[in-house]
């Protein structure tokens, strides 16, 4: 079930970076053929041929590389955490939703109540409070095997119930993978807010 989960895991990376490695080949393809056409002088068809190979090969080594240490770097995280690896770790940014009732409670104290709760649980460790505003927590979580991750809590509060979606993204806004650090931030401050936000 673990190497299954893995490997479905790889194969979502591997759907996300294709588009990226259908661009290295190309750029790799299209230089070469320049450098054959222009510098070498060689024939159109050998220079075609060349290139498209190169580019592929290229394209093919770029599938190769990346997915595998980020797979490995989930795969740790996911058990670090204690859950199962899973597609949508893949997925950035992470979103998770809590509703709960909770009649004659502010939005600023249920922001407050949920960042006691994350920063007494200790998991994920909270490396900086950005901000604590009415409805609003913004943290940055540290985790074992992957970037800082940065999180996003807003709480709403209409007649009575509550919704909290949590927003979790790598700190480098380039990323597109972060070795399931943010789902697995995610996970856990899903776990943590709903604890924050009990219904009464």
């Amino acid at each position: 079930m673990k190497l299954r989960s893995t490997v479905m895991y790889w194969s979502a990376v591997v759907r996300r970076v294709a588009p990226a490695a259908g661009l290295v080949a190309l750029v790799v393809g299209g230089a070469m053929l320049a450098v054959l056409l222009v510098g070498d002088g060689a024939p159109v068809a050998s220079a075609l041929g060349q290139s498209t190979l190169a580019g592929l090969i290229c394209g093919v080594a770029f599938l190769l590389v990346v997915p595998v240490p980020d797979t490995v770097a989930a795969a740790r995280t996911a058990s670090h955490y204690g859950l199962p690896l899973e597609p949508a770790a893949a997925r950035l940014p992470a979103v998770r939703r809590v509703v709960a009732d909770t009649p004659g409670i502010t939005a600023f104290q249920l922001a407050d109540s949920a960042l006691h709760t994350i920063t007494k649980a200790q998991t994920p460790v909270v490396a900086e409070v950005l901000e604590l505003g009415h409805g609003k927590v913004s943290l940055i979580c540290g985790t074992p095997y992957g970037p800082q991750v940065q999180v996003s809590i807003d709480i709403a509060v209409t007649d009575g119930r509550a919704v909290a979606v949590i927003t979790c993204r790598p700190t480098t806004s380039w990323k597109r993978l972060d070795g399931g650090a943010s789902w697995a931030i995610a996970g856990a401050l899903e776990h943590h807010v709903r604890a924050a936000l009990p219904e009464r």
